[in-house]
């Protein structure tokens, strides 16, 4: 049975190179881990997984923006296990687990895979950058401009 819960400190190599292939930039394996293991950014935040018994199939993390706004990042699925809609069940296990929370990502795949899910893009004139794109839900969530979170 497929279970989504918080990582557990000793899994965080493996969820790192989930996103190896897509984020590294080319990196050496140790240079990217040594990358990872010592991020701010990733020390910040909360990592979950989707595991089936003991083995980890798909990871995300989750940022407190503010009392109701989460913000999720780095979602990612073992190689291996790929296209067989694992983050597809861990976002929807996840936001199920908390229905009066609003959320943001930024998206470095193609958007229609997160607007299946029920996410729409932030309006272009809005998007903090160029090659990512600024998502929320629900649908009758938008903040004003100045609340639109940058980065996370």
């Amino acid at each position: 049975m497929k279970k989504l819960r918080r990582a557990l400190s000793t899994e965080l190599t493996q969820i790192y190179m989930m996103g190896y292939d897509t984020w590294s930039e080319h990196q050496s394996v140790a240079a990217y881990l040594q990358e990872c293991h010592s991020s701010t950014k990733y020390q910040r935040g909360t990592w979950w997984v989707l595991a089936e018994q003991d083995q980890l199939l798909s990871s995300l993390i989750i940022y407190k923006l503010s009392d109701r706004v989460l913000g999720i990042g780095s979602v990612s699925t073992n190689p291996v296990h790929r296209n067989q809609g694992y983050a597809t069940i861990m976002l929807k296990q996840f936001m199920a687990s908390y229905p009066s929370c609003n959320f943001f990502l930024f998206s470095d795949i193609d958007p229609s895979f997160y607007r299946r899910l029920g996410f729409q893009t932030v309006g272009q004139e809005d998007q903090p950058y160029s090659d990512t794109a600024l998502m929320y839900y629900p649908q009758d969530f938008y903040p004003e401009k100045d609340r639109l979170p940058t980065y996370f």
